[in-house]
């Protein structure tokens, strides 16, 4: 049985490395400080939504 699972396992894997490399870079013709603006504006948004969820 845990043959079939790490077959399986390595089977998943494999397609999901060729998915992401196959896909382009969300950051592809941004200068380094605007890819640092979109990381902490996206980093802002989750942080508040997760604050948002707290009871």
């Amino acid at each position: 049985m845990k043959n079939k699972d790490i077959k399986e396992a390595k089977k998943l894997w494999n397609e999901l490395c060729k998915s992401v490399s196959t896909r382009p870079s969300p950051f592809s013709g941004m200068s380094e400080e605007e890819i640092i603006k979109h990381l902490r504006k996206i980093r802002k948004e989750l942080w508040e939504k997760k604050l948002a969820t707290r009871p």
